[in-house]
């Protein structure tokens, strides 16, 4: 395979920035007070630091010396710190270097930090320069535009440099490089030596020279050539070059299998630059390739943690996952590098045989075929990847793999996979019993597919059934205690559970799934530290695990950080483009928020990244429906169905922007299937109840709510849609009874709410018993008690209105709502708190009508009529129809010397005709304007 091929253009410009790590520790002193001409002698003898601080000693007594500037930037640009240079450079040009002197550093500095054209802006190519210097500012323009790859303009620049200066091996190795892009060695290879033969102890010559040899599959003349400028001491080789002769080298001898000698210099780089990643990307190439793959992972992770978009790293973790027989992990890894480069054949290929691996025959058929030669038949491309995974395929070394190529099981397998990805769980269940015992690949494969397909029919004895016998059978295999505690779990014995997770993380300590699956069970019991801490384990292990940071989000989510969840959520996504769990869990987190445009873009990217997966399509309906648009739902909605018509979920959804597009004899067709097939379906019961109640049947409707009463897990859910169907019906007694009944079997906020409606719409006396009674047991619920509050508000019983308000804003002391009511019910008591809490109000909400009324008013009541006057104009302005604001401007306009002003107020509110609650008071101020007037 080409995994542990290098693309050098990536490697050269991906090193350029090593030099900031780089140190610039002190050397000996020429003299205390420094000298220009000293530090010029350290730098022709190749000592940097001496000459970088003979050069700052000047400038701290005389920092306009243009020339200790140069001094200076040359120093830093031999050190490794370019932008260093950029800056002292440019320092040198302000205070009077002439260009001539300056353009070289420039160049360079702009080449190794990758600014291609600003170089070519900064060195134009008409500057009347010495020839020696026009030469190299030419070749720095020729190796700008080669990376920029506009390689017609290189080589003229290349040539220029050559006409003024004949011998510049520069321009020879830029010519020998775009002749190498060209596939054309044999000229490469002309001009090198020519190169060369100017000038022996060229560095660049010898590595372009190395690169040749390198890509030609010479490694062993690779080797020789990178030594060879090892060994240089040229004064003008800059740390990013010899860094990269370096990395060439380990490769060359990684090729050769001298894995000694290839960690040796892999030491020397990571001693060169300790946080650059490369270096960690070669030794776990090595590693790889020497079959230690746990310490291939261990060097990739920090790769990953410093480079997250880094191709080459994404692949070769793909491939060491596979090898280990971790296919979710190595599927992950492989689609996010293919979504670097689609046109990888390597990655392709690898990701083929994952998904084979998996069962998933059709996706990786469609994965390979793009790569395929010619137009391969599907029988012909099974053929091919059974050789592959025969040939051991994404194994260290090449070695060969136990396989079960050409085994009825396998073809048993897929058609397993594929009947459970469409949701025919019966089929997947008969292919997978048919299979016999083979061997412990395919037996691993069979169980986990049995188990998982069982869980789905909701068949939780049969699915520890059979995870049992295969951890009984397997007993030091941690994937099999995992497999057999999952089954545990969704049968509901936890404890059970966690002795086998337990387990399966003794026997192996770096299997992050039983992490995952401990933290999942911390979580489930309310153990949030705990399983935070299990989830950052398995991030400290592997820092790009989406599940992990999936599993984060759903934690934030449960103890009310929604902002915490979406961000943990959004990493997910980031780290694994097609995580759909991640993507799943942010659009339901912006949906249950109201954030419907933000969860329909998400879903849209879900569907993007997963084409023609019915997960996918449904999630993208779904968010459709819930942004209002149930015309744009039903088509991703149908494709789902039609991909997984066993999937009732998906047809309830269906059903719904059917019944939004006005077409109920659809939705009520799907809805029917999807209750014949599980009567527990409490959604589509209730989607089915109401539009029978649309058609006036209302005892079929009841008949529906009912059948959920007869089932333990829907007892509470049918009394609570029997409730919700009688208030439809205006039957707010029945209703009443209805709520009361579930409140018996499950005592929670929703009902005590609905049951409250019920009991005041009925007549009944005190309804708010209810919420009394909630509060009582539950005395931090801040949104009911605004609810009791307000139904004492509206009865005019302010004082037990204010107690309520009065206690919400202890716990919550900027609750807008509670501010704003008791300062209107402190101004009607002339309670002297009013002002400053309707001041509050309107700090938060200065936005709001009513807020800012409340908060003139309580100014007027406090003899502040002039600023409430401008407050009231606005708010009247924003809601020119509410009589109470009116009003109050009335009353600020009066008191403000304004009557004539007060009393058009007051016509045009006596024009309207409204009824509110201070019209006495109004028309009384009228009534003393106009005898005001008339005298």
């Amino acid at each position: 395979m080409r995994l542990i091929r290098l693309n050098t253009r990536i490697v050269r410009h991906g090193l350029a920035l090593l030099c900031a790590t780089l140190s610039l520790g002190g050397c000996g002193l020429a003299s205390r007070q420094g000298s220009v001409d000293a530090g010029t002698r350290y730098q022709a003898k190749g000592e940097y630091r001496a000459a970088y601080i003979e050069a700052k000693k000047v400038l701290q007594r005389d920092n306009k010396n243009g020339e200790a500037w140069l001094l200076l930037g040359q120093a830093s640009l031999m050190l490794g710190n370019p932008a260093d240079t950029l800056s002292e450079l440019q320092n040198a040009k302000a205070n009077g270097v002439p260009a001539e002197r300056w353009a070289v550093p420039v160049g360079r500095a702009l080449l190794v930090t990758q600014q291609y054209d600003k170089l070519l802006a900064t060195l134009p190519p008409d500057q009347p320069y010495q020839s020696r210097v026009k030469a190299r500012v030419a070749v720095l323009r020729g190796d700008a535009y080669r990376a920029l790859r506009q390689l017609d303009q290189a080589r003229q620049a290349y040539l220029v440099a050559l006409s003024a200066d004949p011998k510049n091996p520069g321009a020879l190795v830029g010519l020998a490089q775009l002749a190498a892009t060209a596939n054309d060695p044999a000229s490469a290879a002309r001009y090198l030596q020519q190169a060369l033969a100017t000038a022996p102890d060229n560095p660049q010559a010898w590595v372009a020279k190395g690169d040749l040899a390198f890509d030609s599959g010479d490694f062993a003349g690779a080797e020789a050539d990178y030594q060879k400028v090892m060994g240089l001491k040229n004064p003008d080789w800059l740390p990013q070059e010899r860094f990269y002769a370096l990395t060439r080298l380990a490769s060359a001898q990684a090729q050769q299998k001298q894995f000694d000698k290839a960690l040796a210099s892999i030491q020397a780089l990571e001693k060169m630059s300790p946080q650059q990643p490369y270096p960690h990307y070669l030794h776990a190439m090595v590693l790889y390739r020497q079959g230690e793959l746990d310490a291939a992972i261990s060097e990739l992770q920090q790769v990953l943690k410093v480079s997250p978009d880094n191709a080459q790293a994404q692949l070769l973790m793909g491939a060491v996952n596979y090898a280990q027989g971790n296919y979710g992990q190595a599927e992950m890894y492989l689609s996010n590098a293919m979504g670097m480069d689609q046109k990888n054949a390597d990655v392709r290929k690898l990701l083929a045989l994952t998904l084979y691996r998996e069962g998933r025959s059709r996706q990786a058929l469609d994965t390979l075929r793009p790569v395929a030669p010619g137009a391969l038949s599907d029988t012909e491309l099974l053929a091919m990847l059974e050789r592959a995974v025969t040939a051991g395929a994404g194994s260290p070394g090449g070695v060969a793999a136990a396989s079960s190529a050409g085994n009825p099981s396998d073809t048993r397998l897929a058609g397993a996979g594929n009947a459970l990805a469409s949701g025919n769980e019966a089929e997947a269940i008969r292919l997978l019993r048919e299979i016999p015992a083979g061997n412990a690949s395919t037996e691993a494969r069979r169980n986990s597919l049995l188990v998982m397909t069982y869980l789905r029919e909701q068949r939780q004895a049969e699915a520890v059934k059979v995870a049992a016998a295969y951890a009984s059978g397997n007993p030091r295999n941690s994937t099999a205690h995992l497999m057999y505690g999952t089954a545990l779990v969704a049968a509901g014995q936890r404890p059970e559970a966690r002795a086998q997770y337990s387990e399966a993380l003794k026997l192996d300590p770096e299997n992050l799934a039983a992490l995952l699956s401990l933290g999942s069970l911390d979580s489930i019991e309310g153990h949030y530290e705990a399983a935070a801490g299990r989830y950052a384990t398995v991030l400290k292990k592997d820092p790009h695990n989406a599940a992990a940071m999936t599993a984060l989000g759903q934690l934030a989510a449960l103890q009310g950080d929604k902002a915490e969840a979406a961000r943990r959520f959004k990493q997910a996504i980031d780290a694994a483009p097609k995580s759909i769990n991640a993507y799943i869990a942010l659009v339901a987190l912006d949906s249950e928020s109201g954030k419907f445009d933000e969860a329909l873009n998400t879903a849209r990217q879900l569907a993007a990244a997963n084409p023609g997966n019915p997960v996918a399509l449904n999630a993208l309906g779904a968010a459709e429906l819930n942004a209002g648009h149930h015309g744009e739902a039903l088509k991703p909605l149908q494709q789902a169905v039609n991909l997984a018509p066993q999937m009732l979920s998906y047809r309830t959804n269906l059903a719904r922007a059917q019944i939004l597009g006005k077409d109920t004899k659809a939705a009520a067709g799907n809805l029917d299937a999807v209750i014949k097939a599980d009567p527990g379906q409490a959604t589509a019961v209730a989607l089915r109840a109401f539009l029978k109640l649309q058609d006036h049947d209302l005892p079929g409707a009841i008949a529906l709510a009912q059948t959920l009463q007869k089932q333990a897990a829907t007892r509470a859910t049918g009394f609570s849609l029997e409730g919700d169907l009688y208030m439809a019906n205006k039957s707010y007694r029945e209703a009443a009874q209805a709520y009361q009944q579930g409140l018996k079997l499950q005592y929670d906020r929703p009902l005590v709410v609905k049951s409250f409606q019920a009991l005041s719409e009925s007549g009944a006396s005190a309804p708010e018993g209810v919420l009394r009674d909630w509060l009582a047991k539950h005395p931090d619920d801040a949104a009911t008690r605004l609810l009791l509050a307000g139904y004492y508000l509206n009865r005019t019983q302010n004082a037990l209105a204010a107690g309520q308000y009065e206690q919400v804003l202890k716990a919550y002391p900027s609750n807008v709502s509670a501010l704003n009511n008791l300062a209107w019910i402190y101004t009607e008591q002339n309670n002297p708190k009013a002002l400053a809490l309707a001041e509050r109000a309107y700090q938060l909400a200065s936005g709001s009508p009513g807020i800012a009324d409340t908060y003139a008013w309580a100014l007027i009541a406090h003899n502040q009529p002039k600023r409430a006057l401008p407050i009231l104009l606005q708010a009247a302005k924003a809601t020119p129809k509410t009589p109470a604001i009116q009003y109050h401007l009335a009353v600020a306009q009066a008191r403000t010397g304004d009557p004539a002003g007060a009393l058009g107020t007051l016509a045009a509110l006596q024009k309207s005709g409204a009824d509110f609650q201070d019209r006495p008071a109004a028309e009384k101020l009228y009534r003393e304007l106009t005898g005001v007037a008339a005298k």
